[in-house]
């Protein structure tokens, strides 16, 4: 789930045009900016295989964020989801998460408030129009067998708080 805006520039190499026009520019700036942000979402059912098949999907295709339910866990560490350039976001903590961010090395922060073993919430931070905006991403594990209903306390107060913060 991803609130605030839908673009967030991101930076990315430009290729090689081959009329003269395009070289010139290029010369003068020899990148451009993207305006949106890559995701995929997956439930590994803590599957080692999903979490290479996982990690192969987004360093070979450049996704920027990765929201993750049920990770690879063991020996109180979620494995397999470690990619050179990339930080994995959780809620950390003693019991083993159901929830995590994957996400290209970009300026964010784990919101622990809204944080917990079934919810990971990150605020990333960005530069548009030469203004700073923020943007509030998460992820959540929402067990269909809960008593609870699907949307859970915890996502419910993130909910609110975006709202309440205009992100």
């Amino acid at each position: 789930m991803v609130w605030g805006r839908p673009h967030s520039p991101f930076w990315a190499l430009s290729r090689k045009g081959r009329n003269k026009k395009i070289r010139e520019e290029e010369e003068e700036a020899e990148q451009v900016m993207v305006s949106t942000i890559s995701f995929i979402q997956a439930n590994l059912q803590h599957s080692i295989a999903a979490s290479g098949i996982l990690t192969r999907k987004v360093g070979v295709k450049g996704i920027d964020m990765a929201l993750v339910q049920e990770p690879w866990y063991r020996e109180d560490c979620i494995r397999g989801l470690n990619i050179p350039g990339y930080t994995l976001y959780s809620a950390g903590g003693k019991e083993r998460p159901r929830a995590c961010i994957l996400a290209r090395n970009i300026n964010a922060w784990v919101l622990p408030g809204f944080s917990c073993r079934d919810l990971v919430a990150i605020l990333v931070k960005y530069i548009e129009d030469e203004a700073e905006r923020w943007l509030v991403v998460c992820s959540a594990y929402l067990p269909y067998d809960s008593e609870d209903p699907p949307q859970s306390r915890e996502l419910e107060e993130l909910v609110r708080y975006c709202e309440n913060e205009d992100l």
